[in-house]
């Protein structure tokens, strides 16, 4: 990748972070794709913005404390509800499954009347994010990390009270906003695709502007080669939000989607995720990848887990491809930012989705 290259990606990487905290519905999110319409409106031809009106949830505050009013880390659930004040003691309540990949012990706080008035869920291993809630709670739906379990036990055993708040609201005038663009002709299609939206707790430098700006790099390359196929640019809203976007755009599929490309992350490690299905093209995928010179280490899942934005369109029948450099540790917190480090596994991942889009037949490079 050419230095001037670089240049184009990092400055909208920047820029992307600069908006700041991006969740659906919100003005910086608006903003965000305001400024990525005009940056795809010189790499693509058809630049539109479409626009679906939805419920967006959103948070002011929040807060979980011990009997003496000590502060529980913690971090509400997308779409939890709300409470101005609950207190209550601790029980066990079994278990919360989320986004169908993780399976994290769940308590509960009852009060004195014996009634449930607020739900703590553990991950396992981890310290607490926030993440999507798909129980369709009316209360307040906390996480908390791994450390924190031990708080929840032993207030448990000695009957110890908890007690916090929550506010929350739906804003029923939200809108969930995607972008695409297109390359090439053609009515069979690949669609290569972002989210640009973040959760509430951070600006998502990794996940997902660093993902943003390698699909807009990799369409910018697409000048120096010939298309066998249309490519289609598709920045997606609402992928926080139980993949909101990405299921509006699945959604008025006609048959001409040949595979779904999708960039979800692309933090410091050198781990490379590959969720891929179904397995015939999972094998494609593979004699790309397990050839390609450069370095990385793969981890192939199939069939693909369903947390983000290639899932709607699995579920169609759609051949899927998600690529991640993980970064785990900063997943979802205040701590994703900025780091040039990055930048590293940014322009790996443009060259490996070029080196893919070539060697499965989709381009060709230009002789001319």
């Amino acid at each position: 990748m050419q230095k001037h290259d670089r240049s184009n990606m990092q400055e909208v990487w920047e820029k992307l972070v600069d908006f700041g905290i991006k969740p659906m519905g919100s003005d910086n999110l608006q903003r965000a794709g305001e400024y990525l319409y005009q940056v795809m409106a010189e790499i693509c031809d058809q630049v539109e913005i479409h626009q679906y009106q939805v419920p967006c949830w959103e948070v002011k505050d929040w807060r979980l404390e011990d009997q003496n009013g000590k502060e529980i880390k913690s971090y509400l659930f997308l779409e939890s509800g709300s409470s101005e004040k609950f207190e209550g003691y601790v029980e066990f309540a079994g278990y919360h499954r989320v986004w169908d990949m993780y399976v994290w012990r769940r308590y509960k706080i009852v009060d004195a009347e014996g009634r449930i008035c607020a739900y703590i869920t553990v991950r396992e291993n981890e310290g607490a994010i926030p993440q999507m809630l798909f129980a369709k709670s009316d209360l307040p739906h906390f996480m908390v990390g791994s450390k924190e379990e031990a708080i929840l036990k032993e207030a448990e055993k000695s009957r110890a009270l908890l007690r916090g708040f929550a506010e929350t609201k739906i804003n029923k005038s939200g809108y969930c906003r995607n972008l695409s663009g297109e390359i090439g002709e053609g009515r069979e299609k690949v669609i290569l695709c972002a989210h640009y939206d973040t959760v509430y707790s951070t600006v998502g430098a990794y996940d997902n502007a660093a993902g943003t700006a390698v699909v807009l790099e990799t369409a910018r390359q697409l000048t120096q080669y010939g298309l066998n196929k249309k490519i289609e640019i598709l920045l997606t809203d609402g992928e926080e939000f139980n993949l909101k976007g990405a299921r509006f755009r699945a959604a008025e599929e006609r048959g001409d989607i040949s595979f779904v490309l999708n960039i979800d992350g692309v933090g410091r490690e050198d781990i490379l995720e590959v969720w891929c299905g179904p397995e015939t093209f999972e094998r494609k995928v593979r004699a790309v990848l397990d050839k390609s010179k450069e370095k990385f280490i793969p981890r192939y899942i199939c069939p693909p887990p369903p947390g983000s934005d290639h899932a709607p369109f699995y579920e169609k029948g759609i051949p899927v491809c998600m690529l991640t450099f993980n970064d785990q540790g900063i997943l979802h917190t205040p701590e994703d930012i900025i780091e040039k480090s990055k930048l590293r596994n940014m322009e790996k991942m443009v060259r490996l989705n070029l080196e893919l889009l070539e060697r499965i037949g989709v381009i060709q490079r230009d002789t001319n």
